[in-house]
């Protein structure tokens, strides 16, 4: 650990919302770290169950856990806004409530990737497994991408070409090479992702590192045309950043791509009716104007309603 010290601070920031037995497991999971300087900032989105009291009866005495609590319910994207505003770290980890660590030295082998590397790094992540709740089963999950990798290539093929790490806890992430991470009202997973492959390289290790839980209350899985109209504004903007900047001058139907994979995943998984259809329509004639775009998503919608 000599190569280590407190400006390498990882700040583990990690929303809460009902998970008062399941983020124990991932509290823990950090605690376990062999790599000693993080910090864990819970906050939580108002419970109504006994989260609060879990978490200042079990980690009293432990220094590294800092919990707080929003004034009011705000939803997983501003929760996770409010935790990047108390981190202290020059490094960050996203880390939703349900999900854990299994390898112990992950932190550690990760911050050896940074050090050791010739050029800034973005983020270094690696691959986990998903744990299915509802049956107990486990599948491993291997991205199609490995070592290190030019950040453009990546952000020109983000979940067409190359598959997108489970969630955000496999991922450290370099606090400065998140572009402009200050003005995102808004976080989520995809949006963190594709603003720091705007800056610098980054780098996939082979291992599997931790658990992601998917189950009936995961926060992806139940969408609300609110939360989805803001992260399609979110992929609006970093379009209009890789134009202004010229990052991919051969890949104008970046944006449709993109939109196209979040909107789909809302008419398949929602199932909106046809009032928020109607929206979702909207802001894509506004948008991206592609007739093929909408086509696509009416016959997807009308195929869920029939």
């Amino acid at each position: 650990m000599e190569n280590f010290n407190e400006n390498d601070l990882i700040s583990v920031i990690m929303p809460t919302y009902k998970r008062g037995e399941m983020i124990i497991d991932a509290i823990d999971s950090v605690l376990r770290q062999t790599y000693p300087y993080y910090e864990i900032i819970i906050v939580d989105d108002c419970s109504p169950d006994n989260t609060a009291q879990i978490i200042s009866e079990k980690y009293a005495n432990e220094p590294k856990v800092k919990y707080y609590k929003n004034e009011h319910n705000s939803g997983a994207g501003v929760t996770r806004k409010n935790g990047y505003k108390k981190s202290s770290g020059n490094y960050l980890v996203f880390m939703d409530d349900d999900d854990y660590y299994t390898d112990n030295e992950f932190f550690e082998k990760a911050m050896k990737v940074f050090k050791s590397s010739e050029e800034p790094l973005s983020f270094v992540s690696a691959n986990s497994s998903i744990k299915y709740e509802v049956d107990n089963t486990y599948e491993n999950n291997k991205l199609n991408v490995l070592g290190k990798v030019s950040n453009i290539e990546y952000l020109k093929g983000f979940q067409t070409t190359y598959e997108k790490p489970n969630s955000t806890f496999t991922t450290i992430f370099k606090k400065s090479d998140i572009y402009d991470l200050e003005n995102v009202e808004m976080l989520n997973d995809s949006s963190i992702y594709m603003r720091a492959l705007l800056k610098n390289p980054v780098y996939i290790l082979e291992d599997s590192i931790g658990v992601y839980r998917v189950h009936d209350k995961n926060m992806s899985f139940n969408i609300k045309l609110d939360f989805l109209l803001e992260n399609l504004d979110e992929k609006k903007k970093i379009d209009n950043i890789i134009k202004e900047r010229n990052l991919m001058p051969e890949k104008a139907d970046w944006l449709y791509e993109q939109v196209m994979l979040t909107a789909r995943y809302y008419v398949v998984g929602s199932k909106p009716s046809k009032e928020n259809f109607d929206k979702l329509l909207l802001w894509c004639k506004q948008n991206v104007q592609s007739e093929k775009l909408e086509s696509e998503l009416t016959n997807l919608w009308l195929k869920g309603e029939a």
